[in-house]
């Protein structure tokens, strides 16, 4: 696959989170996608979808400004800042919720994606949870005083 059509794939990805479309963000992915994350493991378009609707609920204005993509090949990164206002339930590590706080986070990502016949197949997703956290006004999961 040329380097412009993965690239074209990732811009759909972004435009469909953007629109908070789970039908047009259904048809980015491959049905067997796998995708990893700090939150963990989605296996499956139904499931990576599913993650998207959630962090949806938890930020309803989410918007993704991407700051840079870097293709070669099948393969690409992209950079992105993340923004909005926490005012739904956000599901925590170790599966809590979060009740909306109303504050506003804005934080980095970065996804390194894999697109096979223009359709994404995998990704693994960074971003900075500390920054996300203390946003919050909250603790990494773990970080109390140790012992």
């Amino acid at each position: 696959m040329q380097d412009v059509e993965a690239a074209g794939v990732v811009d759909r990805f972004f435009a469909a989170c953007n629109a908070h479309n789970s039908e047009l963000l259904g048809r980015c992915f491959a049905p067997h996608i796998a995708a990893v994350g700090p939150d963990g493991e989605a296996e499956g378009r139904e499931q990576v979808v599913s993650y998207y609707e959630v962090i949806w609920m938890a930020v309803p204005d989410m918007r993704f400004t991407v700051w840079q993509t870097i293709t070669e090949g099948d393969e690409v990164a992209a950079t992105a800042l993340v923004t909005g206002t926490h005012t739904g339930p956000l599901l925590m590590p170790g599966g809590e919720s979060l009740s909306g706080t109303g504050r506003r986070v804005g934080f980095r990502c970065c996804w390194v994606l894999t697109v096979e016949q223009r359709l994404i197949v995998s990704y693994h997703l960074f971003y900075d949870q500390l920054e996300m956290y203390s946003q919050l006004g909250l603790q990494l999961p773990g970080s109390g005083t140790p012992s």
